[in-house]
C-alpha cells in the first residue's frame, strides 16, 4: 500500500529526484528508475492540483450563489 504524501513533501522529493538526474552521477538503471519515480510523483502532483482546483471551484460557485440571493430585492 502507498503511504500518502502531502504535496510539499512531494514537491521536496520530485526536486531531488530532479537534482540527483542532472548531477549525472547515477548509474543507468538507477536514473531510469528515479526518471520513473519522478514522472509518477509529477503526475501524483498534479492530481493533487486538479483536486484542490476542483474544491475551490465548487466552494466558490457556493459562495457566488449566496451572494447572489442576498443581493436580490
Amino acid at each position: 500500500m502507498k503511504k500518502k504524501i502531502s504535496f510539499e513533501e512531494g514537491m521536496r522529493e520530485l526536486e531531488a529526484l530532479v537534482q540527483g538526474l542532472e548531477a549525472g552521477e547515477l548509474s543507468l538503471e538507477d536514473s531510469f528508475k528515479a526518471y520513473e519515480k519522478a514522472v509518477a510523483l509529477k503526475n501524483s502532483l498534479g492530481a493533487l492540483l486538479d483536486e484542490g482546483d476542483r474544491r475551490i471551484r465548487v466552494l466558490t460557485d457556493a459562495g457566488e450563489r449566496e451572494l447572489d440571493t442576498e443581493e436580490a430585492p
